[in-house]
């Protein structure tokens, strides 16, 4: 039994193997009778099964002669021929009859009248047989055959006014049978001639004309379907040979549907899994017959053979609707729901839930608060699926807020949905389109407005979709200031998504092909470009860039070494991945960016505690591995929609020093400091010993770039001055203390600290005040200063 298991390829055949397997091995034939009814409940039996099932109720003792087991046997077999039209199981079904009509036991044939509710049950089975398989072009001789010999037995048994009525029911029987197309219409006219010439010999002129007339046309007939027959032979029965063998019938009108059914029918021997089968099937016999019940039996079929498809479940529940009102439409819906056959998408299930709201729409005894509870509860179960399997048109969506808005005080219900909906998926451009056009119709312009200018802030799978809806909206219903201020958002906006374009391909290096930019604005990436978006115009009105001549040495070397793409690894390797589950490590993290191959160095970052909130980096080995890792950004794992972007550090700007010379001595740094503030922000203004450089101390090196454009040249107090930036932003013994850090010199000389007296100090500060001679006006250098305020003592 385990071989046999192991060998099954889907979970239908495990579901009509494995209770039969395990009950069969423990003899409870009753507890298998159970289990093979709840199976036919819920998905299609194959013939072979339904024919084992038989096989076991007949091995029960005495069940041929027990009325109620042989009914029981009876309702397998009509449930076997209504699951498929098969000529074989209707064979088979005639043959059970004709055994027990035929006994010898005198019991066994008084049960199966009393099962069958009838004497002549075997000819009204083969009149059932006929019915059900006479427009079967190629196999139905068979069994009408039987069913003709049949009639000529008991024509031959009879006498009288019984034996008259039997011949002019087996001459209509001819007569229709001639009148359908077959394979074997010259032998079936054959048997009707010799038929005529026995028993209505007096007018055997005047019929045989008639029935010429009906072969010719069937002949007729039967050239365009052998045709059709060679053509299927020839693609081994597909469905799309049948497809256009239905339209060729379908076209002409003395077709009957019972053939195109027959076709149908034949299509799903090979394609009973098949979903538009089934539908195009339920279709057809929805329009072509009256009576609903048969419709419905279609449909009823297609969900056992194909319960996954959310098509057949919308078909069964307006079938039912129109079979037999809103209450078996319910329950169909419930059936649906309640057993989760299209709960793996949210496409299949919003295909369920249109045809629902439009049955709750359509019933006179729902009202609209009825209708709007569907409406809500039709997207919480919606949108608790996952949102990969999503409609990216929103059809669902659509329907379910147009029908809350067209109820009565609804407005406000779509609303909320249209604000769930945006909220649960923020990537799709389509939603927020829609949630604008509904404020638009049912709110205001301005809300409308309010909604595009939220979602140009999002991340979209498709702005540009966004952007031509505000840009209609407000060129048909704003004025020019909106306009004006809704071109001005877009134009922002195409640029942010451009940096990012270029920023991620610049990132992810030149091994890679060049990135795809927005349509309205392509050109070139290069480092150079890249470098240029991000500095700062004249008016100072963004950050600077903080790049560096080192740094612009080293962009022109990677320049010249991307003519070898395929030799460069990318420059920024590392990943930030947020919204992760909590239950996640290390491994998962791995894992997820495609395993120890693709990703290393994964740090969980944690919190004091310890505790891990969802974030982490990770080390990425290759350029493709990065940008399989960027694809992965808003994957949903575990309902978590994680998110994966480049790690950047943040670092602060660094204050750069511009050297400035040749000013005048009374030159104050107030003065010097206002010439070089409209290049960006100075931290302060300090001056040498000397006093003759002043160093003007600007926030960021692009600051101080443009400090020194402006102070080199400038003419103050008729000095002109000369500017240029200190070398690293650095002091000049600063600098070298570094060069030797970095050379590995160590230097174990004591530091000298210079040292004042205090205590000359403080005499001199107690000193009085002289009057300044002719010679203490004369400008002093700083020797004599320091001569003047440490005493003779001192080194000179």
């Amino acid at each position: 039994m385990e071989s046999e298991l192991d060998n099954l390829n889907s979970l239908g055949d495990f579901l009509k193997v494995l209770p039969e397997k395990l009950l069969r091995a423990g003899g409870d034939i009753d507890s298998l009778r159970t289990a093979r009814q709840c199976m036919y409940g819920y998905l299609a039996v194959t013939s072979d099964l339904f024919l084992e099932w038989i096989a076991d109720e007949e091995s029960l003792p005495n069940a041929l002669s027990d009325e109620i087991v042989l009914k029981h046997i009876i309702g397998l077999y009509e449930m076997a021929v209504r699951e498929r039209i098969s000529l074989v199981m209707w064979q088979r079904y005639v043959d059970f009859a004709a055994s027990l009509s035929n006994s010898c036991d005198e019991e066994i044939r008084a049960a199966a009248a009393a099962a069958f509710g009838r004497e002549d049950y075997v000819i009204a089975l083969l009149r059932q047989g006929v019915e059900a398989t006479g427009a079967h072009y190629l196999q139905s001789q068979a069994l009408w055959m039987q069913y003709c010999d049949y009639f000529l037995h008991q024509i031959n048994k009879a006498e009288g006014s019984q034996r008259d009525e039997l011949v002019e029911q087996l001459q209509s029987v001819f007569i229709e049978r001639l009148a359908q197309p077959h394979t074997g219409v010259d032998e079936t006219f054959t048997m009707y001639s010799e038929f005529t010439t026995k028993h209505n010999a007096a007018t055997y002129e005047q019929q045989m004309v008639d029935a010429n007339k009906i072969v010719s046309v069937t002949r007729g007939q039967s050239v365009q379907r052998n045709a059709f027959e060679d053509r299927l032979v020839e693609s081994e029965g597909s469905w799309a040979e049948y497809s256009r063998y239905i339209s060729g019938l379908a076209a002409d009108s003395t077709t009957r549907p019972a053939e195109i059914c027959m076709l149908y029918e034949r299509a799903l021997v090979t394609s009973c899994y098949s979903p538009e089968v089934w539908s195009e099937y339920g279709a057809y016999t929805a329009g072509a017959f009256d009576d609903t019940q048969v419709a419905l039996d279609v449909m009823y079929r297609g969900l056992r053979n194909c319960p996954w498809s959310g098509r057949l479940w919308a078909q069964c529940v307006r079938s039912a609707y129109a079979h037999e009102g809103y209450e078996l439409a319910s329950r169909v819906y419930a059936r649906a729901t309640d057993t989760h056959a299209v709960s793996y998408s949210m496409v299949e299930f919003g295909l369920l839930a249109v045809a629902w709201l439009a049955v709750t729409r359509t019933d006179p005894g729902c009202d609209d608060e009825i209708l709007l509870d569907a409406c809500d509860q039709c997207v919480d179960v919606a949108y608790k699926l996952d949102p990969n399997t999503a409609d990216p048109v929103l059809y669902f969506e659509r329907c379910c807020t147009s029908t809350a808005a067209n109820a009565e005080n609804g407005t406000e219900r779509a609303r909320r949905l249209w604000t769930r909906i945006c909220k649960a998926r923020r990537f799709c451009t389509e939603a927020w389109v829609l949630s604008a056009e509904f404020e638009a119709a049912h709110g205001s312009a301005q809300s409308a407005r309010s909604v595009f200018r939220h979602a140009a802030q999002r991340k979209l799978d498709n702005p540009e979709r966004l952007f031509d809806a505000w840009l209609a909206l407000e060129n048909t219903s704003g004025e020019l200031v909106d306009i004006d201020a809704a071109e001005r958002i877009i134009c922002e906006q195409r640029r942010v998504i451009l940096r990012r374009a270029e920023r991620a391909h610049a990132m992810a290096g030149p091994a890679q092909s060049e990135v795809v930019l927005p349509a309205k604005r392509q050109r070139s990436v290069t480092p150079e470009a890249t470098a240029a978006d991000h500095s700062t115009p004249a008016d100072h009105s963004t950050p600077a860039d903080h790049s560096t001549p080192a740094d612009s040495a080293q962009a022109q070397s990677t320049k010249s070494d991307s003519a070898h793409p395929a030799d460069q690894p990318p420059r920024v390797t590392t990943v930030f991945i947020s919204s992760l589950p909590r239950t996640f490590s290390s491994a998962d993290v791995e894992a997820f960016l495609g395993g120890p191959t693709q990703a290393t160095n994964i740090s969980m970052q944690i919190d004091k505690a310890g505790e891990f909130h969802g974030r982490a980096t990770a080390s990425m080995q290759s350029a493709s591995a990065l940008i399989a890792a960027l694809d992965k950004n808003n994957t949903v794992v575990d309902g978590h929609h994680i998110s994966v972007h480049i790690y950047k550090q943040h670092a602060k700007p660094v204050e750069t020093s511009v050297a400035v010379r040749g000013f005048a001595v009374h030159a104050t740094n107030k003065q010097i400091a206002a010439i070089a503030k409209p290049a960006g922000t100075v931290v302060r203004v300090r001056r040498n010993q000397s006093g003759d450089t002043a160093f003007v101390v600007m926030h960021s090196y692009g600051d101080a770039v443009r400090a020194e454009a402006m102070l080199n040249g400038c003419v103050l107090d008729e000095c002109t001055l000369d500017a240029s930036i200190v070398k690293g932003g650095r002091s000049a013994t600063a600098a070298k203390q570094k060069d030797a850090k970095e050379a590995g010199v160590i230097s174990l000389a004591p530091r000298k600290v210079a040292r004042r007296p205090a205590k000359k100090v403080s005499i001199l500060r107690t000193a009085p005040a002289q009057e300044p001679s002719g010679a203490d006006t004369e400008a002093k250098s700083n020797a004599e200063f320091r001569q003047l305020f440490l005493g003779n003592d001192s080194k000179p």
